[in-house]
Formats: C-alpha cells, sequence, structure tokens
C-alpha cells in the first residue's frame, strides 16, 4: 500500500500516448472524444463556466475576447457559445473565441464541430510561442492541457498567459490523488472507452498536480495574486486577474 502512495509523491513526466507521433488520426480522434465526455460528465466543463462568469467585469466591454489554449475539440469554446446565446438575462456583449491547439487533427475536428458557431475561430497554434501581443484577448483560459506540461514548460505557459490577457486567465486542471486514479482507471473499464483513454486517463491524473505544485508554479511564474482552487472531483482551477484591468473598447 506504501508503494501505491508513493507514486502520487510528484508529477510523472512519461508521455502520453495521444501526444505521441506514432498515434493514428482514428485514435487520436476517439481521445478526443473521450476528453469531451470527461469534461461534461466529470466536472471540467461546469468549473470552468462558473470560473468564467465570476471573471466577468462589472463594465463590460462592447465585445468579448477569449483565447481557449489545448483546446482539443473545442469542446469548452462550443459550451461557453451555448452558455452565452441562453444568458440573454445578463446582458452579455458579443463573444469572440479563439479555440488554438498545435495537434492538425485537433484543429480539422474542431473546424468541423465548431460549424454553427461563427463565435469561434480555430486556429493551429504552439502554446508554447504565442505569436500574439500584449493584452490581446480579454480573458484566456485552458482546460486539460497544462498537465501536458513538465513544471518550466507550465510556469511558461501561465506567464504567457497573463501577458496576452487584459482582465485574467483561467486554468482547469487535474487534481493528483489516489482515488482520482482509482475510479478514472475504473471508468475506463467499465465505460469501455478506448485504449487511449486507458492508458492516457490515470496517466495524466499521475502528471496532474497537488496543491504544493501549483503553489510552486504560482511563486515561479510571478503571479503572485493567482488562486489556487480546489473543486469536487478532484478539480484545480487558477484564477488570476489583472489589477486595475482596464476593458478595451473597439
Amino acid at each position: 500500500m506504501s508503494g501505491l502512495f508513493t507514486l502520487f509523491k510528484s508529477r510523472k513526466h512519461e508521455d502520453e500516448w495521444m501526444d505521441l507521433p506514432s498515434t493514428s488520426t482514428g485514435e487520436f480522434t476517439e481521445a478526443l472524444r473521450d476528453i469531451q465526455w470527461v469534461n461534461r460528465n466529470l466536472g471540467g466543463t461546469e468549473v470552468l463556466l462558473s470560473a468564467f462568469q465570476s471573471m466577468l467585469p462589472s463594465d463590460l466591454p462592447a465585445a468579448l475576447s477569449v483565447l481557449d489554449i489545448g483546446t482539443g475539440s473545442a469542446d469548452i469554446p462550443r459550451a461557453l457559445a451555448n452558455w452565452a446565446r441562453a444568458a440573454n438575462h445578463l446582458n452579455l456583449p458579443p463573444l469572440h473565441i479563439t479555440a488554438c491547439d498545435i495537434h492538425p487533427v485537433a484543429v480539422s475536428v474542431s473546424r468541423q464541430l465548431c460549424q454553427g458557431y461563427p463565435e469561434i475561430t480555430v486556429v493551429q497554434a504552439d502554446a508554447l510561442n504565442l505569436s500574439y501581443t500584449e493584452n490581446s484577448f480579454d480573458i484566456v483560459i485552458s482546460s486539460m492541457f497544462l498537465h501536458h506540461l513538465d513544471n518550466a514548460q507550465a510556469v511558461q505557459l501561465l506567464r504567457e498567459m497573463a501577458r496576452i490577457s487584459r482582465i485574467g486567465l483561467i486554468v482547469n486542471d487535474l487534481e493528483r490523488h489516489p482515488l482520482a486514479w482509482l475510479g478514472i482507471k475504473t471508468l475506463g473499464h467499465l465505460t469501455r472507452k478506448g485504449r487511449i483513454f486507458k492508458n492516457d486517463a490515470p496517466l495524466s491524473v499521475l502528471r496532474g498536480f497537488d496543491r504544493s505544485d501549483l503553489e510552486r508554479l504560482k511563486q515561479q511564474s510571478g503571479l503572485t495574486t493567482l488562486e489556487i482552487q480546489h473543486h469536487r472531483p478532484y478539480r484545480w482551477v487558477l484564477c488570476w486577474r489583472r489589477e486595475n484591468a482596464s476593458i478595451r473598447q473597439p
């Protein structure tokens, strides 16, 4: 039993199968569907939408721009767009979402799924080499992507997200916890997920974060006001708001 808990003491850095160049288009696409299932059924989409609403300033701009980094199949941008369409009582401004991913299959799948969403633009971009200038977007978000990075890359991403945001950033990712690992491993078999999911989902938990990991990222990134929020089941949400954020009017 002690050996099992030792497994969770620090982040693992073994590559997930979906990140390997040898993964086929079919298996990668199946993995994207499985991530959508996880976000929808295990709280990822819900916590992101809640954090997004709390990030909105009282003095809303004439239009609200969002960048989603590591978008996968753009399920979070679509959820944001659907929420905005349904939130007429909030008098929201038009929402413009840029969904970016480095993987060409993810970009292709996202573009197909985002047909009918004119408020979403899908682009291919490297999260660690973004060409956007400072304050390019109002809010920058990322879901289930941070754990794919090593610690130095994670610090770089947080700094970049802060640099290009006018209002703030939101990161939604996994807690490294034995019960989370056991639960997702069991779900993979009970729901008959594909082999990528059965390998990568438990590994994603092992690549995830405990609070001490996130406190180090906060310190190393220099984002001293970064909020670290824990949500059930086994989710972290990081929120950073720019001090005296100015809303750029078009």
